[in-house]
């Protein structure tokens, strides 16, 4: 059949972005949806209800008070219990990140049909502007999230001044996807530009 034999025609470095493109998407899907961007947990109380500087921490440790936030949500969790609720007021920093962070989930998914249009359309795999365009995408689609990354982690550990509370903030699993989503991207990108490269103009 037609595909098989463009399949068998088209270059190492496209087969190989054909198993990293949905699988990058997936890892990014799966972070990009889940509150667990960041996790916070109480240390100390400084109320000066009892005195100067007292601290209640051991109290919230014995509580298990622990609260996870992601781009479109947080989850509280107390004695087990968790709520999960969207975000009340919502800062610029978190509206320029859910931007690039969206930016890139359509990379993700445009890329991942590029790749296969690639390798299994035969009418149209042999045209390079299609490579291009699928490879320029692809790298688009990992300076959007090398952006939302980075806005997010320069900014999740600011103080929250609607809490008496002191909170240890630290990036969580749903970061990390993130973070490994664009490392497999930037791989990608570097497969397709040798393709692109290699490809006969046409």
């Amino acid at each position: 059949m037609a595909w098989k034999e463009t399949f068998s025609t088209s270059s190492t470095s496209l087969k190989v972005s054909m198993a990293l493109a949905p699988l990058q998407a997936l890892v990014y899907i799966i972070g990009y949806s889940t509150n667990y961007w960041v996790t916070a947990k109480n240390t100390s109380v400084n109320t000066g209800f009892f005195g100067g500087g007292d601290s209640m921490s051991g109290l919230f440790n014995q509580l298990g008070f622990k609260v996870s936030n992601g781009l479109w949500g947080s989850k509280t969790c107390v004695l087990d219990q968790c709520q999960t609720s969207e975000f009340g007021s919502i800062p610029d920093w978190l509206h320029v990140t859910r931007l690039f962070a969206t930016l890139s989930l359509i990379g993700f998914v445009v890329t991942t049909v590029g790749v296969f249009v690639c390798l299994f359309v035969t009418q149209l795999s042999q045209r390079r502007i299609l490579h291009i365009l699928t490879c320029v995408v692809a790298t688009s689609t990992a300076v959007c999230v090398l952006v939302a990354v980075i806005i997010y982690g320069t900014q999740y550990n600011n103080l929250d001044q609607r809490f008496l509370t002191q909170t240890d903030k630290d990036p969580s699993w749903s970061y990390g996807l993130c973070v490994a989503a664009l490392i497999l991207d930037i791989i990608t990108s570097i497969l397709l530009a040798i393709n692109t490269l290699r490809k006969p103009i046409i």
